[in-house]
Parts: structure tokens; sequence; C-alpha cells
């Protein structure tokens, strides 16, 4: 569906206004699909999956907040708040950082483990679905956009703070 039919918007958008709109309609679907087909009847959030991979994949002694923070999709998360969630549900613990007391160091249980192989599969099937609307080259070039929009994006939130 186009953004002017989505949106009910009866005049023409010009190409940037336009653009703009149609990457956060897809955002907005990409989550709610997601949300809905994966995370929650997993009973998790999209942002607990991100710090479960995270934790899935790095060290065994696992990572200081700011580590997990630099690594999520979502960087304006709040991730203590997060991982305290994940804490109490038992999925991730605290470890003391033996090479600085003031920060600890998170790692994933056999809970938050276990549960992150049973959404996996999950998860990947609806990548795959995501992903079979797109041939390898289209998707490449998609992929090349995006990444050129989010650098004007940061360039231009660096600019102001400078």
């Amino acid at each position: 569906m186009k953004v002017q039919e989505e949106l009910l918007i009866g005049k023409p958008l010009d190409g940037t206004h336009e653009v703009l709109l149609s990457l956060l309609l897809t955002r907005e679907a990409a989550a709610f699909y997601f949300d809905e087909r994966v995370f929650k009847p997993s009973g998790i959030s999209d942002q607990q999956f991100n710090v479960l991979r995270i934790l899935r994949g790095g060290p065994k002694e696992g990572y200081l907040v700011c580590e997990i923070k630099r690594r999520m999709i979502h960087r304006n998360a709040d991730a203590p708040r997060l991982i305290e969630r994940l804490a109490k549900q038992g999925l991730v613990r605290r470890r003391e950082n033996p090479a600085d007391r003031r920060g600890t160091r998170i790692q994933i249980t056999p809970k938050g483990l276990a549960l992150a192989e049973k959404v996996g599969p999950v998860h990947a099937a609806a990548l795959a679905r995501v992903s079979a609307a797109l041939d390898e080259p289209s998707r490449q070039r998609l992929v090349d956009l995006l990444d050129q929009v989010r650098e004007v994006f940061r360039a231009g939130v660096e600019a102001q703070e400078g």
C-alpha cells in the first residue's frame, strides 16, 4: 500500500517526505509483525530478546551494562531497567567485575539461554518470510540505502551536539 493511501493523504508528497514516512511506516509494521508473531507468544519484548541474543553470543564472563547498551538496536533503551526485569525473571544474572568493582558483568542464565534457543527458530522463520520479499541484489541495495540514511541522521545529531 502506498504511503498516501495508508495515511489517507490526498495531496502529493515531496520525495523526501515520502521516503521518511515510508521508512517510519515500515519500521512500525516490522515492529508490530515481530511483536505479534515472535515476542508476545514467548512472553518477552523485542528489547529483552535483543539483550539475550547479545549475551548468548558474547563472552562467557558476560558484558558490562554499557557494553550491552552499545550493542543494542534500541540505543535509547533504559538498559539497567531492562536488565533488572530480565534478572527478576531469572534470565540473566549479575556478577562482580573483578577488573572494576564499580561495574557488574551481566551473564545469561541457563533459563535465559533456553528461552533464547526456543525463540530463535521462530525469529528465524519470521526473518525468512521478510527476506523472501526481496532477491539478494535488491536486499543488499536496500541495506546500503538504509545505511546511507542512518548516516545522514547521525551526522545531523552530531552537528547539533557540536
